[in-house]
């Protein structure tokens, strides 16, 4: 039985370090025994030109998971909503990425790391990447896990006129009735992807866009898919990991009271995990792999064929 996870954690500041410089020749980080501590449970970040301490206390996740999320695939996100709960990621959140001065820098491996705002918008090219990508399919597409349908703008003229045939699976009602009100002939399914009937298929196009960390077994859900994918059929998984953010002390209290008890993820796992599951078990090759890194936003992009 999975038990439900966080999908998310806080950083709140700790202190403002006057004076502070950032330079791999002479850093204070150094002076301050941050360069040799080997952790992401403390994190600078620039602000203009201040420079804070920021710490994390979360029990949701250990330090070798903070560390491989923070340091290595450089993922750090400043809460500017003042909401208890995030909704709309490109206007609530600026990404952080890791300095220049950092990356440079021979002791960047043990540092705690400093980090500032990002020059541009990594999520919003995803948006873009991915939004041509939809644009693009034919013929019969299943949307598993399809939430509110952010992205049916991309294809509503082809599935009004019937050129493209679209199947929506969710297991919440609530979801398949405010789809089934857009007034599009869309073809919804009611529960889980591991219980969908093989007859169902076979599909040119199966999408699972941020759902796979929602899915109770992944290696049922994935054999279902490709039972009902045709061969030469395409899949399309874009998926987050856990995702760290910067917020007040009070903002970090609001929003945890607000979201005790609810449903998050079962798993946070990143693309490497995924392929773990698929590799030598399935007939899925891979044609396109985005990984997450330093320069990307929190979310993985896979996209595979039935061979």
């Amino acid at each position: 039985m999975n038990t439900p996870v966080s999908n998310s954690f806080d950083y709140t500041p700790a202190k403002v370090l006057d004076g502070f410089v950032l330079d791999p020749a002479d850093c204070t980080a150094t002076s301050l025994g941050l360069s040799e501590s080997r952790t992401s449970r403390v994190v600078l970040v620039q602000r203009d030109r201040r420079f804070l301490l920021c710490r994390t206390a979360t029990g949701s996740f250990d330090d070798a998971e903070i560390r491989r999320v923070v340091h290595d695939l450089g993922q750090l996100y400043l809460d500017v909503s003042g909401k208890p709960a995030i909704d709309d990621f490109a206007d609530d959140v600026r990404q952080l990425v890791i300095t220049g001065e950092c990356r440079e820098c021979p002791l960047f491996d043990g540092c705690v790391t400093c980090y500032r705002d990002a020059v541009g918008s990594f999520f919003l090219e995803d948006e873009a990447w991915l939004r041509k990508e939809l644009a693009g399919l034919n013929g019969r597409v299943l949307d598993v896990g399809m939430g509110q349908v952010p992205y049916l703008g991309s294809i509503r003229d082809e599935v009004q006129d019937g050129a493209l045939e679209y199947h929506g699976l969710d297991p919440e009602p609530g979801v398949l009735e405010a789809a089934g009100r857009m007034g599009l002939p869309l073809r919804l399914h009611e529960g889980l992807v591991e219980d969908l009937p093989e007859n169902e298929g076979p599909f040119d196009h199966v999408i699972a866009l941020r759902s796979l960390n929602h899915f109770e077994d992944v290696d049922r859900a994935l054999a279902r898919i490709c039972t009902v994918l045709k061969d030469g059929g395409g899949l399309l998984v874009v998926e987050s990991v856990a995702l760290p953010m910067v917020r007040s002390r009070e903002h970090s209290a609001t929003s945890h009271e607000a979201s005790a008890g609810g449903f998050q993820h079962y798993r946070n796992w990143d693309s490497e995990r995924v392929l773990e599951r698929i590799r030598g078990r399935l007939p899925l090759d891979v044609v396109f792999h985005r990984p997450i890194g330093p320069d990307t936003c929190d979310q993985w992009i896979l996209k595979l064929v039935k061979a």
